[in-house]
């Protein structure tokens, strides 16, 4: 899917509207829910409050994430997980498996989406909405109830850019995407997609379950490990590879941008060469209106950032290997 070059000027100058199409909506309940849930993620649910969220992986015995989550508290008692759908289906089985329903039970949350607000402008267009909070006065991953009762919002992380996400039940989705979407383009920007939203993540170095995380990988070669990770927290499944790696040893990989040359775009899973080695893989492609063919890429850690690289084959087109996030990716405001 192309993405028009309005959709991706909306999240970059302004401020652009996402449905949640691609996501999976999870609801845990129970006296022990976050005890429960901390138990099979990465990160400190159980020390979570209610009003709060956080990103964690859940993983398998052997370490490999088999998803990635923001977990958020509404209420004591309650956890919401909002993944990518790429993860959903494996994360519930996971939960069949391993969440005792004596202390916790689970179901998808059918009747809320989630609507996104990003972009620089983000607080002007979130204001329309009656009670709503100045982002600026809320931390992010904060997680606020409207007055209306059935909405929630939570400001993006910082990796994430400028904006947040709304949680709404499904009745109301197009009233509200109508009302956001009309008060975008009064601030210049509008409805956007995912084909703009790929380029826009890409620019960030932001990864996503399916691309750059996967069974394939380790936690701390996806570059999350501060966000992600808590290594003061109680057991939970995964946790003794992830903690040999951090206090005794260290990943062969790490993910890194890829400045790549002009003609057709390499697919994901390319293999990357130099010195008749090779050295790693593409996992994402994008062709930026601003910063040119982008992609993202698994390298030895031994390669350096400013690096060339020969794409598909030993005497292929040549990438550049820069530092994430991609200089000029930050939106302004």
């Amino acid at each position: 899917m192309e993405a028009s070059t309005a959709a991706y000027d909306a999240l970059r100058d302004a401020a652009g509207i996402l449905d949640g199409a691609d996501r999976t909506l999870v609801r845990v309940w129970g006296d022990r829910a976050r005890d429960m849930i901390g138990g099979l993620v990465t990160n400190h649910v159980a020390g979570l409050g209610p009003g709060h969220a956080l990103y964690a992986f859940m993983l398998t015995p052997k370490g490999r994430p088999l998803a990635e989550m923001r977990a958020l508290v509404p209420e004591a008692g309650e956890v919401w997980l909002d993944m990518p759908s790429a993860c959903g289906e494996a994360a519930l089985e996971h939960f069949r498996r391993y969440l005792p329903p004596l202390y916790a039970r689970f179901e998808r949350l059918e009747g809320l989406r989630r609507l996104s607000v990003v972009g620089p402008l983000s607080a002007e267009v979130v204001g329309v909405l009656p009670g709503a909070p100045d982002l600026a006065e809320i931390a992010p991953l904060e997680l606020v109830e409207l007055p209306s009762g059935d909405v929630r919002l939570v400001r993006r992380e910082p990796v994430e850019g400028p904006g947040a996400d709304l949680y709404v039940p499904a009745g109301r989705e197009a009233e509200l995407r109508d009302a956001l979407v009309e008060a975008a383009r009064r601030a210049g920007g509008g409805a956007s997609d995912g084909a703009a939203y790929d380029i826009w993540r890409i620019e960030r170095g932001l990864p996503v379950y399916g691309r750059e995380i996967g069974l394939d990988v380790l936690p701390q070669e996806t570059g999350q490990e501060a966000r992600a990770i808590d290594y003061d927290k109680g057991c939970y499944t995964g946790q003794e590879v992830v903690a040999r790696i951090h206090f005794r040893g260290h990943v062969n990989r790490r993910l890194v941008g890829l400045q790549l040359p002009e003609g057709p775009p390499p697919e994901p899973a390319t293999e990357l060469f130099a010195a008749e080695r090779s050295r790693g893989y593409i996992t994402s492609v994008a062709d930026s209106p601003r910063l040119g063919r982008l992609g993202l890429a698994y390298v030895r850690r031994e390669v350096e950032d400013g690096a060339r690289l020969a794409v598909g084959r030993e005497d292929g087109p040549v990438a550049a290997v820069v530092s994430l996030p991609f200089a000029g990716a930050a939106s302004p405001g």
